[in-house]
């Protein structure tokens, strides 16, 4: 199974050399959330790009009217929001929460600030048009798989990426923890069904065994792999 989590392959800031990051570094304001908590949305914040400093945010992205959104799990090292430098404003929202049990933090800059310290660096614009290709990619993978796939297959699809990307092992060394604040509705809106389908179906797991009981998501990662190789 193809994990629906977005893997990229070098952190962005790696990139660049000491002195542009330094200088892009300067311009950016920190922003630190609480589990939960969500990055204010005003007239500002609608024209920023962010680096994900540590922990994990969800992003939900709405193209046009605000319908469906296509979500995104991102960790350190992520960029969020590019499709600013791409896109008017009017035919895109993006909205990012914090979603680590422990530490979110993130780097803000203003679009024009980024944009032109970048433009000067022609690693970091191919770094940058790199990683918008690989997020417009794994969009039209996630909505292929909105359309091939059934939701139960959705899930525990997506359950496997984040317990790869995420999790860590308990100390019986076969329950996988997540510590991400995920909601049914959370997860229920990165596999595109509704609060109630989605809540049908983690119970169904819950039932198999595969998710357990607790405040947050547990899943037994070696049963979770074999079941998801018999829904391929």
């Amino acid at each position: 199974m193809t994990p629906l989590t977005l893997t990229l392959n070098m952190p962005f800031l790696d990139v660049l050399g000491s002195e542009e990051r330094e200088r892009l570094m300067a311009l950016a304001t920190k922003i630190q959330l609480r589990p939960g908590e969500s990055v204010p949305l005003t007239r500002a914040s609608d024209t920023c790009l962010y680096l994900v400093e540590s922990g994990a945010f969800i992003e939900r992205m709405y193209y046009g009217a605000r319908t469906v959104p296509i979500i995104r799990i991102a960790d350190a090292g992520e960029l969020f929001n590019t499709n600013r430098l791409f896109l008017e404003a009017s035919y895109y929202r993006s909205e990012l929460r914090g979603v680590h049990i422990e530490h979110n933090s993130l780097y803000a800059w203003q679009v024009a600030d980024f944009y032109n310290c970048l433009k000067a660096s022609p690693s970091g614009m191919m770094k940058l048009c790199s990683l918008y290709d690989s997020q417009l990619r794994w969009s039209n993978l996630n909505l292929y798989e909105a359309v091939a796939h059934s939701a139960y297959y959705r899930l525990v699809n997506l359950l496997v990426g984040l317990a790869n990307k995420f999790g860590y092992l308990n100390s019986n060394g076969s329950t996988v923890l997540l510590p991400l604040k995920l909601t049914v509705k959370d997860l229920s809106e990165c596999i595109n069904v509704s609060r109630e389908t989605g809540s049908n179906l983690v119970n169904k797991l819950r039932r198999k065994g595969i998710i357990g009981p607790g405040k947050y998501i547990k899943v037994e990662l070696a049963k979770l792999r074999e079941y998801a190789s018999t829904l391929e």
